[in-house]
């Protein structure tokens, strides 16, 4: 009977023991991870406005709710808004994201006109 005792407690030691070592892990992995938001907003218009400040086609990324890059019709060129993101991405990286852009915004003015056209709008 107390080898058994002995033998029990010893399994339920390892046993808490392994628990115990779980709920600190997922503790620590709670504390020091961190949650973020990547957002891309996306404006465009039928036709050019001839406002100062509103493009044809803007397009910006912001992470947290902090604007990271941006892009317009009229510039066409993606470029950065934090000085992290212009320090550590190299030039391929913005080419390659003006370049997409550039599909965006010609992608936004196809469906457009062919919602304009479906919802039978004369464009004025």
């Amino acid at each position: 009977m107390i080898t058994f005792q002995l033998e029990n407690q010893t399994w339920f030691g390892f046993r808490m023991s392994l628990r115990t070592l779980l709920v600190l892990v997922g503790t620590a992995m709670t504390v020091y991870s961190e949650k973020h938001s990547l957002t891309y907003i996306y404006t465009a218009f039928s036709k050019p406005v001839g406002l100062p400040g509103l493009h044809e086609f803007t397009a910006m990324g912001l992470l947290d709710n902090r604007m990271i890059d941006y892009f317009d019709s009229d510039n066409q060129e993606k470029v950065p808004k934090q000085d992290w993101m212009r320090e550590h991405l190299e030039k391929e990286y913005w080419e390659k994201g003006t370049q997409s852009r550039k599909s965006k915004q010609q992608w936004f003015k196809v469906n457009i006109d062919i919602l304009m056209k479906r919802m039978r709008q004369n464009g004025t």
